[in-house]
């Protein structure tokens, strides 16, 4: 058994990166602006609203050691802070050992993080506790054997979070053994928002677009009216975010059977009819609308670069970056809005939603001697009053209390004068959602984001919670799921490289990449899936 696994981790190593892919919507973190030292750290376990417990009174006989995944997106710490070691960390373990279990926390490169982990589980080194946005990576761990059955644990949890979520927990059953957990997001809307320049737009006399053809004339027209401007923003890193959108846009969901072929995971771009949005992204590129040089970006410094410049006319998958873009832009008009311009072949603006919770939290066999320890930190984590501090990365250095007791999310740039995280919903493993956000989501946008017009958060939100789908997901372990993890990365290449094809080769690019796909087992994946959509509908 545990040659198959690592047979399967070595396969899935041969991507050069993992998709981001499908995009939870990011919740702004916070922090006071007050300059935190490590010696004052411990203050943020005092100023947090959770009363002790009296087992958290109790001195433990011993503490374990447990180590949690948490993504590195290489941000910059003050107060002489890092990743793993700031106030948020401490006010964690300030919890967590007197029920007997210190926290250390393992960073993992966001770009590429689940072939990081992968490297990790064949070294016998993953951290105890993993998130993944692959529900097929699950379950192929899980079926060989990779993964601690959650199931006879469930009762340490919250009891609030197993009522709330016990859906989206079911789902995490792979054929009747829980392999994982779900973290559920706040709320539940699209996937990879599309953002345009509006400020171009009228500048040049044209109106903000309403279908597909009217946006690629805005492209061209903002190619040759501002030279200093890339229409359409890209970059080569391996991920879905720039372009799945805009394949769908040429096809269709009027048969269900396609839908659940084709949905699940990246292979959602191969439906029938993306051959002709790939050739549209294509002729992008020939005529400079695409920067012709956007595959050698393969980390996203230049793209970023250019968004917080102001240089891109339309971004796709483009939410956070665009907003923050309101702070740095070069430009003084610059006004990047959401737009909902890209109709498919049904006539429908709808695109995919976020999926319906957004990632799974799973624990590997090596962990299996730690369990306790292990369920102890997830019950922390699934506990509302707790988990909404997590989120908000600590009461008093992450977040500010609004005077209706609720945290309310400030600045990035105040997180780290404060010495907390940066990135305080990446620890959200669990809960991401509480029933006070929902009216207060444009205020807490904009406490995080200042400079950004309350007008273009309203119409972000307004755009995000309207015009989205739930992909046709199955609902098992199908044999064929260990060859998706290579699959969406080589998708991804895939859909770059008919990108970059010559003038007038598109099409033999398109079928010698295409038979690459068919060699790395995508066929056998589309024929189970066929399979069982017949044997269940």
């Amino acid at each position: 058994m545990k040659k198959r696994i690592t047979k399967l981790l070595a396969v899935t190593l041969a991507s050069a990166m993992l998709l981001g892919g499908c995009g939870q919507t990011e919740t702004p973190s916070s922090a006071s602006t007050a300059s935190v030292s490590k010696e004052e750290a411990p203050k943020a376990a005092e100023t947090s609203t959770p009363a002790s417990t009296s087992q958290e009174e109790e001195k433990p006989k011993e503490i374990v050691e447990i180590t949690v995944m948490v993504y590195d997106r290489g941000r910059e710490y003050g107060a002489g802070r890092s990743l793993t070691d700031n106030v948020f960390t401490d006010w964690v373990n300030s919890i967590m050992e007197p029920r007997g279990v210190h926290v250390t926390y393992v960073p993992v490169p966001r770009s590429g993080a689940d072939n990081a982990v992968n490297v990790m589980l064949v070294g016998n080194t993953a951290p105890d506790v993993i998130r993944t946005y692959d529900r097929q990576r699950v379950g192929s761990y899980g079926a060989l054997g990779g993964l601690v059955d959650l199931g006879p644990y469930l009762d340490r949890l919250d009891p609030d979070y197993l009522s709330k979520n016990a859906d989206a927990i079911d789902w995490c059953k792979f054929d009747g053994a829980q392999y994982a957990l779900p973290g559920v997001y706040a709320y539940h809307g699209k996937n990879h928002e599309t953002y345009l320049r509006q400020d171009l737009v009228e500048g040049m006399g044209m109106e903000m677009p309403k279908t597909k053809e009217e946006l690629i004339k805005i492209l061209y027209a903002m190619k040759e009216k501002y030279p200093d401007i890339t229409p359409y923003g890209f970059s080569g890193k391996v991920t879905d975010g720039k372009f799945t959108n805009f394949i769908l846009a040429y096809t269709s969901r009027a048969n269900e059977r396609d839908n659940y072929i084709y949905e699940p995971t990246f292979t959602m771009v191969l439906k029938p009819g993306h051959k002709d949005g790939l050739r549209q992204l294509n002729q992008f590129v020939l005529d400079g609308i695409i920067d012709p040089d956007f595959a050698t970006d393969t980390d996203d410094s230049l793209y970023d670069q250019n968004v917080a410049n102001g240089k891109y006319g339309f971004i796709m998958n483009g939410s956070m970056d665009c907003i923050n873009a309101y702070d740095t832009a070069e430009d003084p008009n610059y006004h990047m809005v959401e737009v909902d311009c890209i109709e498919n072949l049904d006539g429908s603006y709808e695109v995919p939603s976020q999926d319906a919770f957004d990632h799974y939290v799973y624990v590997p066999k090596t962990a299996e001697d730690r369990i306790d320890a292990v369920m102890e930190y997830l019950n922390f984590l699934s506990t509302e009053e707790y988990a909404m501090e997590v989120k908000y990365g600590v009461y008093g250095y992450g977040s500010d209390l609004g005077d209706d007791g609720y945290p309310l999310g400030r600045s990035r740039d105040a997180c780290k004068d404060a010495g907390t995280t940066t990135d305080s919903n990446d620890n959200a493993f669990l809960i991401s959602n509480f029933d006070f956000e929902y009216n207060r989501l444009i205020d807490n946008y904009c406490a995080g984001h200042p400079n950004t017009p309350r007008d273009v958060v309203e119409g972000k939100y307004k755009s995000q919670y309207s015009n989205y789908y739930d992909k046709m997901l199955i609902g098992g372990a199908l044999s064929t799921d260990e060859y998706v993890p290579l699959l969406q990365t080589l998708i991804c290449e895939f859909v770059f490289k008919c990108m970059l094809a010559p003038e007038g080769q598109f099409d033999k690019v398109y079928e010698e990449e295409y038979q690459i796909l068919l060699d790395n087992h995508l066929q056998e994946v589309l024929d189970e899936r066929a399979a069982w959509y017949d044997k269940n509908h």
